[in-house]
């Protein structure tokens, strides 16, 4: 895993994304556990806290579960199993989240900006 600390992308989502990319790619499966918070903390030279923040963040996204005293496995029902209009959809709206944050946009800006174009379109689609 390669971490930029230069980048305009906090580093726990850069933990965050490279999981991600990895268990697209098979490297893990579903119900197979993830490194350790403080192993994977130790082999990337960052803080615990930092590899926890990205493991909650996959957790919120639903690719990821906690199993407490046990560990950190990838869900066993694996959001990729999602159709292909809707991994398609989310695909797009990673990247607008990640210009968003390049940009210096605040994850509260973000939601309040998607919140009130959605506002925005169904207004426009109710009429």
């Amino acid at each position: 895993m390669l971490i930029d600390p230069k980048s305009n992308v906090p580093i726990f989502r850069q933990i965050a994304d490279q999981l991600n990319s990895a268990i697209d790619a098979g490297v893990y499966k579903s119900g197979e556990s993830l490194p350790s918070l403080r192993s994977l903390a130790v082999d990337i030279k960052v803080n615990p806290n930092t590899v926890q923040r990205a493991y909650d963040a996959l957790e919120r996204e639903g690719i990821v579960e906690t199993r407490r005293g046990v560990g950190i496995f990838v869900a066993a029902t694996d959001p990729r199993n999602r159709s292909a209009v809707e991994r398609k959809i989310i695909g797009q709206l990673s990247k607008v989240i990640r210009q968003g944050t390049k940009s210096g946009l605040t994850p509260d800006r973000l939601r309040s900006a998607f919140d009130a174009s959605m506002r925005q379109f169904l207004s426009g689609a109710a009429k």
